[in-house]
C-alpha cells in the first residue's frame, strides 16, 4: 500500500515545495476577519481599483505587510480579460509606457502569483511595456475549469499577447512559468522577440525531478511544516522513490478520467498545474525554438534542479545560462541585486553561446564536450568515496565506490560496478570498446557517446539527461532487470533514431527499438 500510495505523496510533495512561503520574513498574509475582529485589527480596505467586471467583490482585509515589493503601485494598471481556453476572467496587470517593447512575466506555481515578479517590474517599467498577469486559477483570476497543462495556458499567454501587446515580446518565465513560456515560444514563435527562463520547474523526465526534490535538504524557502514532512521523505532510499514513481497506473487513470481529475484537483490549482506540468514532454519545444534564449538559475535550488538548466545548455540554440552562486529556487528575491544585473545583460547585450560574462556572485556556464587531451592513463578507483576526477583516461574502472564524480572527463573505457558514480560532462568514442555498468547506480548529465555497441546496463539504476548516442550496432543494452530514466537524450542506430525520453524498465533487451 505505501508504494500505491508514495506517487501522490510525492505528487503532493511537489506542490508543497513549489508553493510554500519563500521566505518567512517575505510573506504577505491576507485574511478576512469578522466584524468584531476588524473592530480590535488595524483594517484597511482593498487599495487596488478594481476594474468593473472584477469576478468578485473587494474584501475589507487586515493585511500584515513586511515587503513593499507585494503591493501594486497606484500607477499600475490592473484589468481583467476574458481568456477563451478555459473561459475565465484573467488579471493582468501593465507598467510602464505601452509604446515601449513588451515584456511578459508568467508565474510559477504558489500562492503569490505574479507577485513573484513586482520586485523587477519596477526596474523593468523603465525600458519597457510590463505585462503580467496572475494564470487562471491563481491569484486574483478567477476559479477555472479544466487542466492546467503548460500548453492550455500558453494558449491563455497567446490570447492575452494578442490583447495587450504591440508587437514581438520578451518572454520571461520562472518555475512552472518557464516550462509555460518554453511552449508558448514553441507554438507562438513569430511572436517572440526572445525567451528569458528562470529556475525552470518540471522538464525533467517526473522521476528524476521529484527525486531530486525528495533528496534534497532545504533551508529557509521552505516553512517549517515543510521541513518536517521533508525530514520523512528524505529518509526513502533512491530505489523506493523509483519504486513508487515506477507504476504509471494512477498518473494515466487521472490523465484520462475527467471526473477523477476533477475530484483530485477541485480544491487546488497548485495540484492541477503541478500534476499536468510533470506529464507534459518538451523535447519538441527544446529543438525547435531559435530565438535567443537566455537562462538564469540559482545554484542551490531545491525545486528545478541546476541539471535541467546545463541540459537546457547543451540541447538549445542561441542560449546563454549563468548560474548564481548560493541563490535558491526563486534568485529574484534571494538575490535581487545579482538576478536583475544578469537580467539587463540578458536585455542589453547580443546574444553569443561562447561569450564569457561573468560577475563577483555569477558562475558563467557553457556546455563544452570534452575530447581527448593529453593522456592521464588508467583510472582505477576501489572502496573509495567523495572523490572528483576530471581530464582524459586511457580507460577507467571504479568498483565498490561511492559518491563518485566524473567531471569533463573523456576515456576509451569505461566500467562502473557496485558503486554510485555521478557523470557530468562526458566523452566516449570508440569503436571496439562499450560503457559498462554492473550493479551500480550512474547519473549521467550532458554526454556525447558513439561507437559500435555503446552501452551495457546489467542490474543498475541509471540516470541520463541530455545524452546523445551514436552506434552502428546495439545502442543501449539491457542485462539484467535495469532501469533508466532518460530526459532530453536522443539516439541514433540501427535499432532506434530519435528522442529518447522516459522511464524505461527492461531485462535482458534492448533499451528501446523501432
Amino acid at each position: 500500500m505505501m508504494l500505491r500510495s508514495l506517487p501522490v505523496a510525492l505528487l503532493v510533495l511537489l506542490v508543497s515545495a513549489c508553493s510554500s512561503p519563500r521566505n518567512a520574513q517575505q510573506s504577505v498574509q491576507l485574511s478576512v476577519q469578522t466584524p468584531a475582529q476588524q473592530s480590535e485589527q488595524f483594517s484597511v480596505q482593498d487599495s487596488i481599483q478594481y476594474p468593473a467586471q472584477y469576478p468578485g467583490q473587494p474584501k475589507l482585509a487586515t493585511i500584515q505587510v513586511e515587503k513593499v515589493e507585494h503591493q501594486i503601485k497606484p500607477h499600475w494598471q490592473l484589468s481583467y480579460f476574458d481568456e477563451p481556453v478555459f473561459n475565465s476572467k484573467v488579471a493582468v496587470l501593465e507598467a510602464g509606457n505601452k509604446q515601449k517593447p513588451p515584456i511578459i512575466l508568467i508565474h510559477g506555481l504558489g500562492n503569490l502569483g505574479m507577485k513573484d515578479w513586482f520586485s523587477v517590474i519596477p526596474t523593468l517599467e523603465e525600458n519597457h511595456h510590463v505585462i503580467v498577469m496572475d494564470l487562471p486559477g491563481f491569484g486574483l483570476s478567477s476559479a477555472a475549469k479544466g487542466r492546467f497543462l503548460p500548453t492550455n495556458y500558453a494558449h491563455v499567454i497567446a490570447a492575452i499577447s494578442k490583447q495587450y501587446s504591440n508587437g514581438k515580446a520578451i518572454v520571461m518565465g520562472h518555475s512552472m512559468g518557464g516550462a509555460v513560456a518554453l511552449r508558448y515560444t514553441e507554438l507562438y514563435q513569430d511572436f517572440v522577440n526572445q525567451l528569458i527562463l528562470v529556475d525552470v520547474a518540471g522538464l525533467l523526465e517526473k522521476s528524476a525531478f521529484i527525486k531530486h526534490i525528495a533528496s534534497f535538504e532545504f533551508g529557509d524557502e521552505v516553512s517549517t511544516p515543510m521541513k518536517l514532512l521533508m525530514g520523512g521523505v528524505n529518509d526513502i532510499s533512491s530505489s523506493l522513490i523509483e519504486a513508487g514513481t515506477k507504476s504509471t497506473l494512477l498518473s494515466d487513470f487521472l490523465q484520462s478520467n475527467d471526473y477523477a481529475w476533477n475530484l483530485a484537483v477541485s480544491d487546488s490549482s497548485n495540484m492541477n498545474a503541478a500534476l499536468s506540468l510533470v506529464e507534459e514532454d518538451f523535447n519538441t519545444a527544446i529543438n525547435q525554438i531559435t530565438v535567443p534564449v537566455n537562462i538564469i538559475w540559482g545554484e542551490k535550488d531545491n525545486v528545478a534542479p541546476l541539471r535541467t538548466g546545463k541540459v537546457l545548455n547543451k540541447k538549445m540554440s542561441n542560449v546563454h545560462l549563468e548560474v548564481i552562486e548560493g541563490a535558491g529556487h526563486v534568485p529574484m528575491k534571494s538575490d535581487h541585486a545579482e538576478f536583475m544585473r544578469l537580467l539587463q545583460v540578458a536585455l542589453n547585450e547580443p546574444f553569443n553561446k561562447n561569450s564569457n560574462r561573468s560577475f563577483n556572485k555569477t558562475i558563467t556556464t557553457n556546455f563544452t564536450s570534452p575530447h581527448a587531451n593529453k593522456s592521464q592513463g588508467v583510472l582505477t578507483c576501489r572502496n573509495e568515496s567523495h572523490k572528483t576526477y576530471s581530464g582524459h583516461y586511457d580507460k577507467i574502472v571504479i568498483e565498490s565506490c561511492n559518491m563518485i564524480r566524473l567531471l569533463n572527463v573523456s576515456t576509451d573505457s569505461l566500467k562502473i560496478k557496485g558503486s554510485v558514480v555521478d557523470i557530468e560532462n562526458f566523452n566516449f568514442a570508440r569503436k571496439d570498446s562499450r560503457i559498462e555498468f554492473d550493479g551500480a547506480v550512474v547519473t549521467i548529465t550532458n554526454a556525447d557517446i558513439s561507437g559500435r555497441n555503446t552501452m551495457l546496463i546489467s542490474g543498475s539504476r541509471v540516470d541520463m539527461a541530455g545524452v546523445s548516442i551514436v552506434a552502428t550496432g546495439n545502442a543501449v543494452m539491457i542485462a539484467n532487470g535495469s532501469r533508466v530514466s532518460a530526459s532530453f537524450c536522443d539516439i541514433n542506430s540501427p535499432k532506434y533514431s530519435g528522442v529518447l525520453h522516459g522511464a524505461f524498465y527492461r531485462s535482458h533487451q534492448a533499451l528501446i527499438e523501432h
